[in-house]
């Protein structure tokens, strides 16, 4: 009898990982519903939190109250401590972060983004991957709740940690960045696991894909002008960088195609990819605002719909 394994791989985009909980939601609705997640960046936060129970409501009402200081540290003096005395090696630090995935927070009490009991148990309702980037190795690495050690809450962290923007993530003896640094949307766990059905979420236009437009609204100025210099800067960058990561991806699916037609993967039956058709709003991977997550809902469930339409059920 043949297995079915079917993957959902969720790439990372800070804040747009909004978009995420669209797609799941249309997921939902189809009954698509994976034995696997893998997960980078924000897609390891969301994957780690439906591995650990959390049902699809729950986890948008999560982000419906997130907001950037649940993230990062947003007072201007923390930055100048950071920068100017302590010389560090990034802008923001991710402190609050791990205390929201904790429900360590007074915000999150009892709210908890991840439970390790649940996430690392045997009664995990999924088989979670995240990635991170083994800062001295510069060698991609997996954390599986499948595996002896687990993930924990650090580990989210540390596939979080987005280079210069965001501190490193120090586990045990090893410095971690992350996980997008070198693979954005890792759909290549997906493939190794024997997934017979996968489904990517990316966060920029497919370039398989006609985009409609390639403006890209602005979000407007942080009330602190200190605070806003940075995100201004990273508002010119973010462009660029979203160009890059969705053409790696882009190569490396046109080389898993090149593999299949070779005779490799012959397990798997159909890859598939969501996303947006016009590039997101700019600003959106550092800001984390209840406004925009309902605009991502929205805008990843009617993507899902118009990409995965004539799945069964669709």
């Amino acid at each position: 009898m043949e297995v079915q394994k079917r993957a959902l791989v969720l790439s990372g985009g800070g804040g747009r990982g909004a978009y995420h909980i669209g797609v799941l939601n249309y997921l939902e609705q189809i009954q698509w519903r994976p034995e696997l997640i893998v997960g980078t960046s924000i897609g390891a936060v969301n994957a780690a939190a439906l591995g650990s129970g959390l049902p699809l409501a729950a986890l948008r009402e999560r982000w419906l109250d997130l907001e950037t200081a649940d993230v990062q540290k947003m007072d201007a003096g923390d930055v100048l401590v950071d920068n100017l005395v302590r010389h560090s090696d990034h802008v923001f630090d991710t402190a609050p972060l791990l205390q929201t995935l904790r429900g360590h927070a007074p915000k999150w009490y009892d709210r908890p983004w991840l439970i390790p009991d649940v996430l690392n148990g045997p009664e995990a309702p999924y088989e979670v991957w995240i990635t991170a980037v083994e800062a001295t190795t510069r060698e991609l690495v997996y954390f599986g709740n499948r595996t002896r050690q687990g993930i924990s809450p650090e580990m989210v962290r540390a596939s979080c940690s987005i280079p210069l923007w965001y501190e490193p993530t120090r586990l045990a003896d090893h410095t971690y960045l992350d996980g997008g640094t070198i693979a954005n949307t890792p759909f290549r766990k997906a493939l190794e696991a024997g997934a017979t059905e996968i489904i990517v979420v990316l966060m920029a236009p497919w370039p398989g894909r006609p985009v409609k437009s390639w403006e890209t609204p602005r979000l407007p100025a942080l009330e602190d002008e200190l605070l806003d210099i940075p995100q201004q800067l990273w508002a010119t960058f973010e462009p660029s960088l979203d160009m890059l990561l969705t053409e790696i991806v882009w190569k490396d699916y046109q080389l898993l195609e090149a593999e299949r037609r070779a005779g490799i993967y012959p397990e798997l039956q159909w890859i598939r990819f969501v996303a947006p058709e016009t590039p997101l709003p700019v600003g959106l991977m550092t800001t984390y605002q209840r406004r925009n997550h309902i605009q991502l809902f929205r805008r990843g469930e009617e993507d899902a719909r118009a990409m995965l339409a004539d799945l069964p059920g669709g």
